[in-house]
């Protein structure tokens, strides 16, 4: 009895607190918004490596297992970079089929636009910046980095306050649109390292069979020196083409349908 009321006054107070917390109202809106989460069943992408690219295809089985296939170029004309990142890709498919640990696929779904990761990393110190090509561009400074776990440690605490980012919404359709966080400053971790530079984007479409946002494409780049060598490595994914899954029994209805 007594842990219930505990509960329940914990619950009514982060209630009100959160009512105070909101977010400009169109983000909040567009972070709110119900979407649906179907699964691919088929998703063509092309992926780099600063100058070297690859287009593959990934099907995911019913059990939740995703397959790689390569598309372009064909594999005997695969250069040495290209040809490590094919494999460093199979590799990881290899992995994820025999690991028996995972509970969760590791396929590409709806979870290409994860609003409550965007506000675990936005907090609620949000501005307005500016309206531009149909986009309202919010501005911030990130609290964690993309896929993080736990508090960020000392390197990340200081990127983190050297980081700028921004999350632009869909004027006309209400959804969020693109997400960016970009390294403002140099940054010195430690005496015998420094991070010139760091940008993190992600552009989203709009997805019928979603109800919302879906990833279209994602780049990554960072660049600076450790122990006296220079670095500047890039990663882009870019989605071409997707197929959604049917649903399964007792799952959400969602027609098999093309994405573009």
């Amino acid at each position: 009895m007594v842990r219930s009321l505990m509960l329940g006054a914990c619950a009514a107070l982060f209630s009100a607190t959160s009512a105070f917390a909101l977010l400009p109202e169109p983000l909040e809106q567009a972070l709110s918004a119900p979407i649906n989460e179907p699964v691919a069943a088929r998703v063509d992408m092309r992926i780099g490596v600063n100058n070297d690219r690859i287009m593959v295809r990934m099907v995911e089985s019913e059990a939740g297992e995703s397959d790689y296939t390569l598309l372009a170029p064909p594999e005997d004309t695969l250069n040495e970079a290209q040809r490590e990142l094919w494999v460093d890709l199979s590799d990881d498919d290899e992995s994820d089929e025999s690991s028996e640990d995972s509970d969760e696929s590791s396929g590409f779904g709806a979870e290409g636009f994860d609003p409550e990761e965007i506000r675990r990393i936005i907090g609620d110190d949000v501005r307005f910046l500016r309206e531009e090509d149909g986009r309202l561009i919010y501005g911030f400074v990130p609290l964690a980095m993309p896929d993080s776990e736990g508090e960020p440690d000392r390197t990340e605490q200081r990127m983190l306050e050297a980081m700028q980012g921004e999350v632009h919404v869909n004027a006309a359709n209400g959804h969020v649109q693109a997400f960016h966080l970009r390294l403002e400053e140099s940054v010195k971790p430690n005496f015998a390292a420094r991070i010139d530079g760091f940008q993190f984007l992600q552009d989203f479409v709009f997805d019928e069979t979603v109800n919302g946002p879906r990833l279209a494409g994602m780049h990554f780049n960072i660049a600076g020196s450790a122990a006296f060598q220079s670095f500047d490595e890039n990663m882009t994914i870019e989605i071409l083409d997707v197929e959604w899954a049917a649903p399964t029994a007792g799952g959400s209805v969602v027609e098999a349908t093309e994405s573009h």
